[in-house]
């Protein structure tokens, strides 16, 4: 599972460019787009945060 995060990490790294052309027209208020990248990106740390804690539990 780890190793599916990172591999969309990276992904949405290399392809940064393309992702905020898709969002700013889904969402042209500055402000909502990034709302909807904080959720996403808090989304992310709580998996991470979940995976941690199961493994050292």
């Amino acid at each position: 599972m780890s190793h599916i995060v990172i591999v969309l990490l990276v992904a949405a790294f290399i392809f940064r460019k393309p992702l905020g052309k898709l969002l700013s027209r889904q969402f042209p208020n500055r402000a909502k787009r990034q709302q909807v990248l904080a959720t996403i990106i808090a989304a992310f740390l709580l998996v991470i945060a979940a995976r941690l804690v199961a493994l050292f539990w």
